[in-house]
């Protein structure tokens, strides 16, 4: 489904699933009432205002240099659960008191044992396919050390390989989506 079209689809799957796992307040077990104006309910007892929560996202483009008269080279994984047979970037949720940056450091770290430098924040999308209410926050950054390979965790990871920027695997993520957004991005920055 195409923009605008799949945002609007992923925020009214998000605001109905919200209202249904929202219908009884967590305090007092009274029935919420919506607010008025707002995606929020307020339970008519006890005052709680239960506001429709959001669940913060990251992946991240890792680029290194690529050999001698070669082209950069982009870190692409694949996953162990969801469209496994995508090549798409490190990705994961970020967790309570955690900041967008220390949670890609952290992510990066657990599923392909990297440190990375020269993080850059690219851009943002409503992300309903991970489940309701999902931001995704996508970065960029470098590999710390050019000459290190991915480690997969062999949890949330099958597989992590290097590809060139001129040699990217055809079983990329949709074009709407902020992955895809963000490997053509970089393949269009090494052009340049």
């Amino acid at each position: 489904m195409p923009e605008p079209h799949a945002t609007l689809a992923g925020r009214a799957l998000a605001v109905l699933t919200w209202r249904r796992t929202h219908r009884w307040c967590g305090a007092c077990r009274a029935e919420l009432t919506d607010q008025p104006g707002e995606t929020a309910r307020r339970c008519p007892d006890c005052g709680l205002y239960v506001p429709m929560q959001l669940s913060a996202a990251v992946l991240v483009a890792i680029t290194r240099p690529g050999p001698t008269g070669h082209a950069d080279e982009l870190l692409l994984v694949r996953h162990a659960t969801g469209p496994t047979g995508l090549w798409a970037l490190v990705a994961g949720f970020v967790e309570a008191g955690e900041t967008l940056e220390a949670a890609v450091h952290r992510e990066v770290g657990e599923e392909v044992g990297l440190p990375v430098n020269r993080l850059a924040y690219f851009g943002s999308q409503p992300w309903a396919i991970s489940g309701p209410g999902v931001l995704l926050a996508g970065f960029t950054a470098r590999a710390a050390d050019p000459r290190a390979e991915p480690v997969v965790d062999g949890r949330e990871l099958t597989s992590a390989r290097w590809f060139g920027l001129d040699a990217l695997p055809a079983q990329l993520p949709p074009a709407y989506s902020i992955s895809r957004w963000l490997i053509d991005a970089t393949v269009t920055a090494a052009r340049r």
